[in-house]
């Protein structure tokens, strides 16, 4: 029998051991930090930290500086100061996000990096002095820039209500804006009034910076944009030109029980001929006059829709007029039932009308316009009768000097009953 001796070779893994790194750094950031109001655009920041380690064999400490822009490089406005453990950068530093990446290492290899971050921020809004009332001269306005002066006004600048310098602070240079109390801010730093507008009047003056403060609460109360302050102030017009050295006129187109015409076309034909449109309200305003001109004033003529408030109760009207039963109230009632233009009515008048109401036809003879427009200070004749002499539906007007009003009266041919629709 053969004996052997066998060997058993076992072998064990040990796992490999890195020593833990026994490198700290403690600090407590600054973050965001705001520069003092009125005292400049940079700050003064010692920024410290503890570094340390239980081995300090061949100890080395150092730091990158990080601008708005990211890139590494030698800090340009502060520096590394202080002993083991405690140090601190310590500099002056404008407005910007920074980021300070502190390095330390030693003999045994241990390394450690940490970001110091900083945020300077400009949280105060451009201080200035202020003038609460400011009285302004009138002066002739040229609204469209035509080189005809529209009315007499007051130019307004919202900057004019601070007395200050102009300068450039920490966010660039302060910008103004100028609202009506309680209104929002908007991009609009002037305004224009005018003569007839209630004085004293009352805005309120935002004057703005160009920071963007992460913090700052704006009037919309969203968070973040400029810093800014407001200001009440008053507005007093005080000498420059008279109110009345410029000629306007203005006026309103309304049927006779007060129905508004809007979108009307106003027509002035002097030395040039002038033209606007009637409002919502009815209302119109002309401009723009030569002195020692005479204008002849009149509305746009209007054929469209001749059926528009025709019916029968019209003819019935018509018919007891003619018949002196029960004869119109008004002038304007009786120009509306001469629907052919004859001077006069008549039974064709009632024809005619009847025509219109059942479509045979579709529009008055005569060239008798849908509308007619009468001048509101026309004095008719008395009697009966507005046609003799012909009543006017023009206003002309000479040498015009200050405010100036024509109104018109509205006449819808056919509809005595003042029932028609208005345009």
């Amino acid at each position: 029998m053969l004996w052997g001796v066998f060997c058993l070779l076992i072998l064990f893994s040990t796992p490999s051991f890195s020593p833990p790194n026994t490198i700290t750094i403690d600090f407590e950031p600054i973050g965001r930090i705001c520069t003092p109001p009125n005292e400049g655009c940079d700050l003064t920041i010692q920024y410290s930290f503890v570094a340390q380690s239980v081995d300090t064999v061949g100890w080395s400490i150092s730091y990158r500086f990080f601008g708005s822009q990211g890139i590494p490089m030698i800090d340009p406005f502060g520096s590394l100061e202080g002993e083991y453990p405690n140090y601190v950068v310590s500099g002056t530093y404008p407005i910007g996000d920074y980021t300070f990446l502190v390095e330390v290492s030693n003999a045994a290899g241990e390394e450690l990096q940490v970001e110091l971050p900083l945020e300077i921020v400009d949280c105060a809004a451009p201080i200035m002095t202020w003038i609460d009332t400011l009285y302004v001269p009138r002066e002739p306005i040229d609204l469209d820039l035509n080189g005809r002066p529209d009315y007499v006004g007051l130019r307004i600048n919202a900057e004019d209500f601070s007395s200050t310098v102009p300068f450039e602070e920490c966010s660039g240079n302060p910008y103004f804006s100028i609202v009506e109390p309680g209104a929002a801010p908007r991009e609009l730093d002037s305004l224009t009034m005018m003569c007839w507008d209630s004085f004293p009047a009352h805005f309120q003056v935002w004057t703005w910076d160009g920071a963007d403060n992460p913090s700052a609460l704006q009037p919309d109360s969203s968070v973040g944009g400029p810093n800014y302050t407001r200001r009440e102030v008053v507005v007093i017009p005080q000498g420059g030109t008279p109110c009345d050295s410029l000629p306007i006129v203005n006026g309103r187109v309304r049927t006779e029980n007060g129905k508004v015409f809007s979108g009307l076309g106003i027509n002035a034909e002097g030395d040039v001929q002038i033209q606007t449109s009637t409002n919502e309200a009815g209302e119109y305003l002309l401009k723009e006059f030569t002195p020692d001109v005479t204008y002849r004033f009149t509305v746009d003529t209007i054929m469209d829709n001749p059926a528009n408030g025709v019916s029968i109760l019209d003819v019935s009207l018509l018919a007891r007029h003619i018949l002196n039963i029960n004869p119109l109230s008004s002038p304007y009632k009786i120009i509306a039932g001469d629907v052919n233009n004859s001077g006069s009515l008549t039974t064709l008048d009632i024809v005619l009308i009847r025509l219109m109401i059942i479509g045979e036809l579709a529009e008055f003879p005569g060239g008798t316009p849908s509308w007619r427009f009468v001048p509101s200070d026309y004095s008719f004749p008395p009697g009966t009768t507005p046609f003799n002499p012909p009543f006017r539906e023009y206003r002309l007007l000479n040498n015009l000097r200050g405010f100036n009003e024509i109104d018109f009266v509205a006449i819808k041919m056919g509809d005595l009953n003042c029932s028609a629709v208005m345009p």
